[in-house]
């Protein structure tokens, strides 16, 4: 190792790999900073590079097998959490201890289809979930406090008997089982619960209410409780942040963009058996994402083709939110002419890209390995490595719509699922 290669590290998030002479993969790791995290490993004294004497006896045997350092940047910790479960079930490294089974990071689920929905915490993803994260920490704290704020029934077990638990008696559940809630109310509550994990900031909120109070009440403890809670979903907030000069600049460059992309709508449709048909549209500018400027859309359209271009016409014909640098879809050459066709006919000028997903399951796929999406332009067609950065960021603003629009198709299920009948 070159002490002036150590001090070139980037600064960005990402997943770095230390092997041995042998090339074999001894440990995995994801960073924040991967400059940082790296560092922290050894101490360089002039032009040597020795281990750091902070470090344990295990880690230091590890420092001195490291031959070589490799590295691959990801546009946000999420990713690199993804990226790192990835490595670690790939390679196996001998210094890695927590992912070496078949665990993943957990997801908070919860089965719309079910009589009284319930919400989980699962590692795999089943498909008849709606599923929110993964979370490398502080799923356990997100679930616990949306169970806190609505009395939704704690868990599939609790359904089992015909008497109400003793979370019914702490008020922590409406007791379905002894019909103390009607389906059409339950199902109300569904649909908050449903709001504040699509919406952490309005949970965030609950909690510093509930934190407040106690404290004003002088039961600093339990307010305290809640202050950690609200820390570790707030760094939930935190780590799904992405740098926004960086990747705008970085697509402007490969998608050859006259202006640089800094605003990007998002666009996806969802439908199952064509009913229920929806489309959504997200926007992410400058490194956020501007909650106020998405769009639900009930589409008349059977036909998914037929279905984005009844969504992108709609979004033209409305001025509000102000116009994007960028359209992403989601979708192939036929879509991205579509939209170009759409574009042209309102005068906007404003260029679209498809991402054709591969046929596989997105997120799923992800846990376990390379996703080989392939991305559109007018002109031509890019196949990037699965690690490429770009790819990943626009990987990313597709999941978000693709999550949107599942949201809102939910939505419908769910209302025809709890409608009163007569």
């Amino acid at each position: 190792m070159d002490a002036l290669e150590l001090k070139q590290l980037p600064t960005q998030s990402g997943v770095y790999l230390y092997l041995d002479s042998q090339a074999q993969v001894l440990y995995v790791g994801k960073a924040k900073n991967l400059k940082k995290r790296i560092l922290s490993y050894f101490k360089i004294v002039g032009d040597q590079v020795l281990p750091n004497p902070k470090m344990g006896a295990r880690i230091a045997q590890m420092i001195g097998q490291i031959h070589t350092i490799q590295y691959h940047i990801t546009i946000s910790e999420e990713e690199a959490l993804l990226l790192e479960n990835a490595s670690i079930k790939k390679y196996q490294p001998k210094y890695n201890i927590l992912l070496k089974d078949d665990k993943t990071y957990p997801y908070v689920c919860i089965n719309l289809h079910a009589p009284y929905p319930t919400l989980v915490l699962k590692r795999k993803i089943p498909p008849e979930m709606l599923c929110f994260g993964p979370f490398s920490s502080g799923a356990k704290e997100l679930l616990e406090s949306v169970l806190e704020f609505l009395p939704l029934v704690q868990s599939p077990v609790c359904l089992r008997g015909k008497r109400a638990c003793m979370f019914y008696e702490m008020k922590r559940c409406c007791a379905p089982c002894e019909g103390k809630i009607s389906p059409q109310e339950y199902g109300g509550l569904v649909k908050q619960a449903l709001k504040l994990l699509e919406d952490k900031s309005q949970l965030l909120r609950l909690i510093q209410q509930r934190m407040q109070t106690l404290a004003l009440q002088e039961r600093f403890e339990q307010a305290i409780l809640y202050r950690e809670r609200y820390q570790k979903i707030q760094a939930l907030l935190e780590r799904s942040q992405m740098p926004a000069e960086q990747n705008a600049l970085a697509l402007q460059s490969l998608l050859g963009l006259a202006k640089v992309p800094y605003r990007i709508e998002i666009f996806d449709v969802s439908h199952h058996a064509k009913s229920h048909c929806v489309g959504g549209m997200v926007v992410f500018d400058r490194g956020e994402w501007i909650k106020s400027a998405y769009r639900r859309y009930t589409l008349k359209a059977q036909e998914e083709y037929t279905q984005m271009q009844e969504m992108l016409e709609r979004r033209v014909k409305n001025n509000k939110p102000k116009m994007p640098d960028l359209w992403l879809i989601d979708g192939g050459k036929a879509q991205v002419q579509l939209a170009k066709r759409v574009l042209s006919q309102a005068g906007w000028e404003v260029v679209a890209v498809g991402i054709a997903k591969a046929k596989i399951k997105g997120k799923t796929q992800r846990s376990q390995g390379d996703v080989p999406d392939t991305l559109y332009t007018y002109q031509k067609t890019l196949h990037l490595d699965s690690k490429d950065a770009n790819l990943q960021f626009l990987q990313r603003l597709r999941d978000e719509a693709h999550r949107h629009a599942l949201f809102y198709h939910h939505q419908k299920q769910l209302k025809v699922a709890f409608k009163p009948t007569s």
